[in-house]
């Protein structure tokens, strides 16, 4: 188990992967490599683990966490944006696969580094890059430069943000006096847009505009629409794709996308998303797995994790 990010629904991951010894299975989504040792484990002998992570503190970390299994499965590490999942495939030899395993969202380590600027615990710049050396624009950077309106847009559709109106008001206000440049800034303003007083048991009233921007950011959603259907494409008959979601705007992508895939069509949030002339994928879970009350309490931040998992007919 990695230290840099304890890996979430590990069991259930592996149960529906199905890693068996001389498979090749894709980890697009690689972290500290947590979920991708227990898998390259079950690869071996003669298997082969492919990580591609666009952080470059994540690959470190996998290399680290997976250096022993040398000579007993092969590892690959890649650094790249998962939503380039074939590109980077084709450029590293790689044609199709048996797994392919997508853990959304964000890490504990990015969330625990006050310098990536995720978390609003920690005071830090505003930052929210995952691939801090890439063209992406800032956190502060979208604050202080998008309008009123386009900002309380952002905050209500990517962090269903109830009160996005408000916040906008009060970050455009400040900005005019200061641009925005920490996590402790903008902490500031969502609360000077809130009540003083929030009801126990309610989240820390910063959670959906950190969470908005930054999707945002990393155009974490658009990113994820491009990437299931080239999933589909890399798996070969068999093959296994496992998605983890961590908020309802994956979720809802993932089981949309899986069930059009499969030649179903639920829902309208993606109108052009239409199911394939062919259905290539088969839903292996009617409803979404979640973690147990055994698991949480281990590991809080799992709580709100929703596997979905599908195999290629």
């Amino acid at each position: 188990m990695s230290t840099y990010h304890t890996p979430v629904l590990l069991a259930e991951v592996l149960e529906y992967l199905a890693p068996r010894p001389g498979g090749r299975v894709v980890d697009a989504t690689l972290g500290g490599g947590g979920h991708a040792r227990a898998i390259a484990e079950r690869l071996a002998p003669g298997g082969e683990l492919v990580g591609l992570d666009q952080d470059p503190d994540a690959l470190q970390a996998a290399r680290t966490a997976m250096d022993d299994l040398a000579g007993r499965v092969g590892v690959r590490l890649v650094r790249a944006n998962f939503g380039d999942l074939e590109r980077a495939l084709s450029a590293e030899g790689v044609g199709s696969v048996d797994g392919i395993l997508l853990d959304l969202g964000v890490s504990s380590h990015q969330l625990d580094t006050a310098e990536r600027g995720f978390a609003f615990r920690y005071k830090g710049p505003l930052d929210m890059r995952m691939d801090p050396a890439g063209g992406a624009e800032t956190a502060a950077g979208l604050l202080n430069r998008l309008s009123e309106e386009a900002i309380a847009r952002l905050l209500f559709e990517f962090g269903e943000e109830p009160r996005a109106r408000r916040i906008a008001s009060e970050i455009v206000r400040r900005r005019a006096e200061k641009p925005l440049a920490t996590t402790e800034d903008l902490v500031d303003a969502v609360r000077g847009a809130m009540p003083l007083r929030t009801r126990p048991g309610e989240i820390h009233p910063a959670t959906r505009t950190f969470q908005a921007l930054r999707i945002a950011v990393n155009r974490e959603l658009e990113v994820l629409e491009a990437v299931l259907p080239q999933a589909a494409r890399l798996l070969a008959p068999g093959g296994r794709l496992v998605v983890i979601a961590y908020h309802s705007l994956e979720d809802r992508i993932a089981k949309q996308t899986l069930a059009a895939l499969s030649g179903k069509r639920i829902g309208t949030d993606l109108p052009d998303l239409a199911p394939p002339p062919e259905p290539v994928l088969n839903v292996l879970t009617k409803k979404p797995v979640v973690p147990s009350a055994e698991e949480v309490r281990a590991n809080p931040r799992a709580r709100s994790a929703r596997l979905r998992a599908a195999e290629r007919r």
